[in-house]
């Protein structure tokens, strides 16, 4: 296994400009084409929200805001001159969750620290057009992107499961973050005004309060990027209080935000302004229209 820390991608992409031919090797061309590719690309899931009345548990207001970002690094997993690689692809953040759990209609969030580390596993392989940018590799596979606390506390709250549905039909389903889905055919094919459903189940391993968990989606959703996920019967949920919360609209923005993401964070977190207490974890997959 090789790490491989990206922080030269734009020393590469300078040297591919150039008009003198570089001597890059495989390693080179895989990390290239992985810091360039808008498939592996995880968003830091900053969408806001609509503001939440006073007969909702909810903050009134909350959103995501990243300070800094750390290396963009990859693990190749197998050695490609086999042709067809597995590799790692991490990405950490640090900001805050900026939060006002008053119901007052004015918006004064306090901050809470997070960091994060967002994970995805992919595959690549060699065509053998060696004229293409990246040396002939091309990716064909990739898992939902992963995103875990990073900042050496215990996380308690995990998505387990992601269902995508297009006019009432099912598209998409995962159970693990380390399914593989081909770059082809394998993603949500989802196209503006659709009528996208998303169901997701959660797991909370020390729950304090009730509910134990928000759920959110982010992605092409009407008016705001992020909307909260129901287990009440409402807003295309099938069931109420079955453990499947759920979220049914017409997308919107499909090109702007080619994603979607499942987001649960702990009610601990969302309870108060002040605690150094930071829990969510979150899955997201890129969307892949039909007309492309």
């Amino acid at each position: 296994m090789r790490y491989l820390v990206l922080a030269g991608t734009l020393v590469l992409a300078a040297f591919l400009g150039c008009s003198e031919t570089p001597q890059l090797d495989d390693e080179d061309y895989i990390s290239l084409l992985l810091a360039e590719s808008d498939l592996v690309e995880m968003s830091p899931l900053t969408s806001r929200g609509e503001q939440s009345g006073k007969d909702v548990e909810a903050p009134e207001i909350w959103w995501r805001e990243v300070t800094s970002t750390g290396e963009f690094t990859v693990l190749l997993e197998n050695d490609p001159s086999m042709g067809v690689c597995t590799v790692a692809v991490t990405h950490p953040l640090q900001g805050h969750l900026n939060i006002d759990v008053v119901h007052d209609g004015q918006i004064d969030p306090s901050q809470k620290p997070m960091s994060e580390l967002r994970s995805r596993r992919v595959i690549v392989q060699k065509t053998g057009d060696t004229s293409n940018r990246y040396g002939g590799w091309e990716l064909t596979h990739i898992t939902p992107a992963e995103y875990a606390l990073d900042s050496g506390d215990v996380q308690e709250v995990f998505v387990k499961s992601f269902t995508v549905y297009r006019e009432g039909e099912q598209i998409w389903q995962t159970t693990s973050s380390e399914e593989f889905f081909s770059v082809g055919d394998g993603l949500p094919d989802v196209d503006e005004s659709d009528l996208v459903r998303v169901e997701v189940e959660v797991t909370h391993t020390n729950p304090v309060y009730e509910p134990a968990q928000f759920v959110f989606v982010h992605g092409p959703c009407p008016v705001w990027q992020r909307h909260p996920l129901n287990d009440d019967g409402l807003y295309g949920d099938v069931t109420p209080g079955d453990g499947v919360y759920s979220y049914e609209w017409y997308a919107e923005n499909t090109e702007d935000l080619p994603f979607v993401a499942a987001d649960v964070i702990d009610t601990e977190t969302m309870n108060d302004e002040e605690q150094d207490d930071y829990d969510a974890g979150a899955w997201a997959m890129p969307i892949q229209p039909d007309s492309q």
